[in-house]
């Protein structure tokens, strides 16, 4: 394993989603960013974190737990991103439906999101 592997992945991270989870390892979250600094400081974290990484990065590598993971921390994007919107934010479908609110949105948006992000976090451990 090489820091060189983890510099050219964060680089091609889009700023905005340096600080949006992407990696679930022993029940917590950690950001792209979190990720980059646990590698660069050489910890045992950090170690865990770029080998789990590598071996994401390929297709034929994904277990089903790599899978149910990255469900869960789709989740996790999906409440972080809320969290930016103004409390009293709404949104309207184009049925007229109008959801208010972040808990509003959520349950709007509810599994469509989550598919969402679980395909970028898949696009963005792969590049």
């Amino acid at each position: 394993m090489s820091k060189e592997f983890i510099e050219e992945w964060y680089r091609r991270i889009p700023e905005m989603e340096r600080d949006l989870p992407i990696i679930l390892i022993d029940g917590k979250v950690y950001s792209p960013r979190e990720v980059y600094e646990e590698v660069m400081k050489g910890t045992e974290l950090g170690e865990i974190m770029q080998s789990k990484l590598e071996r994401m990065a390929s297709p034929s590598s994904m277990t089903y737990e790599d899978l149910r993971e990255i469900r869960q921390v789709a989740h996790e994007r999906v409440k972080k991103i809320l969290e930016y919107l103004p409390e009293d934010f709404s949104i309207a479908s184009l049925s007229g439906k109008i959801a208010k609110g972040r808990n509003g949105i959520q349950k709007v948006l509810g599994e469509s999101a989550v598919g969402y992000e679980i395909e970028r976090i898949l696009k963005l451990i792969r590049r």
